[in-house]
């Protein structure tokens, strides 16, 4: 059995989660001088879209052939 339909359930879930996170932060947020507004959450929406699709961040890098990095470190820096 296919896990696509059990993606796009995920999928939809977590877009109706982070949506209604997004309008208490707005609704609640204490600094009434600043206030926020949806757009500024477009970022993290897109951000947390990647993730419920299974897209990471490797995957979104161009090939070398379409101009990307012909070498990308995942190797953490040494701590000083």
């Amino acid at each position: 059995m296919s896990k696509a339909p059990e993606k796009v359930a995920f999928a939809m879930e977590l877009n109706s989660k982070i949506n209604t996170l997004i309008e208490w932060v707005i609704e609640n947020n204490p600094n009434k001088e600043h206030s926020l507004h949806k757009e500024a959450f477009a970022r993290v929406q897109e951000e947390f879209r990647k993730i419920a699709c299974g897209l990471d961040a490797q995957t979104l890098e161009p090939e070398p052939s379409e101009g990307g990095a012909q070498y990308v470190s995942v190797t953490p820096a040494p701590w000083p």
